[in-house]
């Protein structure tokens, strides 16, 4: 009896701790579970549902290009450039061409082969791939005072609401030095009494496109004249100025009466002129 009253008390301490444990056991199973499914979330192991990315959409954009971006000329000389526009979008556009240029510059847009008609605008269809259209620059230097030699921006944009493409152009003007001389009156003879003053006067103009400057005078003539220029210096010429100089012309006083031959010649830092030749007729004097 009394080992079978242990047994009974046996196999009710077994249903007790198994009524305890169970609902543990299960709850370290579900922990395990969802553990497994974290993991082959970070894994990678389950598969997610596919998202598609939209086509990337192109912005529409204007260029402005030119195969020569600076030009060389003479300040008195024409600026030509040849432009491309370029312009991608999904819409017509008139772009509006503005040019900024330096003061008294003459500066005009045309299409390339309609020479004569200015334009300020110009339409461009829509295109995906791009569509290029071409015009021409043309940009002119004051003509007085003529700038002085340099590099001169040009600035060409070409808008349409917020859309802008813009291009910067160089002109550069190249120095010429030239330097002429010619008589007052235009007489390349004069009229002189042997031991007196003799005024004759020239006209010094500067034909280039730069600043001169240093400009002396120099003289040929027979033994014991003398030849005095005033002024004697020019300091400073501008381009397209002219100034009068007065030459005074003094034979000795025992020349003999005839013609003579004397020669003038201006002479600047950059340049110098010709001789010019001017023949003097010395006059007996009226007694």
């Amino acid at each position: 009896m009394k080992k079978m009253g242990l047994i009974s008390f046996l196999v009710c301490l077994v249903i007790v701790l198994s009524a305890m444990y169970l609902p543990i056991a299960v709850l370290m199973d579900d922990v395990a579970a969802a553990d497994n499914v974290t993991a082959d979330n970070i894994t990678g192991t389950t598969t997610p549902e596919e998202i598609t990315e939209p086509e990337p959409v192109s912005a529409d954009y204007v260029t402005i290009s030119t195969d020569y971006p600076r030009i060389d000329a003479l300040a008195s000389g024409t600026f030509e450039y040849n432009l491309n526009i370029t312009y991608q979008g999904d819409t017509e556009r008139v772009f509006d061409l503005k040019v900024t240029s330096p003061s008294g510059w003459d500066v005009y847009i045309e299409p390339t082969y309609e020479t004569g008609k200015k334009i300020s605008s110009i339409t461009i269809d829509s295109s995906y791939s791009s569509t290029t259209k071409s015009v021409k620059l043309t940009a002119k230097a004051p003509s007085y005072p003529l700038p002085d030699p340099n590099d001169y921006k040009l600035l060409v944009e070409a808008t349409s609401g917020s859309l802008t493409g813009s291009l910067e152009l160089i002109a550069r003007i190249s120095a010429k030095y030239a330097v002429y001389v010619i008589p007052v009156n235009q007489l390349y003879n004069t009229n002189v009494q042997a031991g007196k003053n003799n005024i004759y006067s020239i006209q010094v103009s500067n034909t280039g496109t730069a600043l001169l400057d240093g400009i002396t005078f120099t003289s040929s003539h027979p033994d014991g004249w003398e030849i005095e220029f005033t002024p004697d210096k020019i300091e400073t010429l501008k381009a397209s100025d002219m100034i009068t100089i007065d030459v005074n012309i003094k034979p000795p006083p025992k020349t003999v009466a005839g013609d003579y031959m004397i020669s003038l010649q201006i002479s600047g830092k950059q340049v110098t002129s010709e001789s010019m030749d001017i023949r003097v007729s010395v006059k007996t004097p009226t007694i």
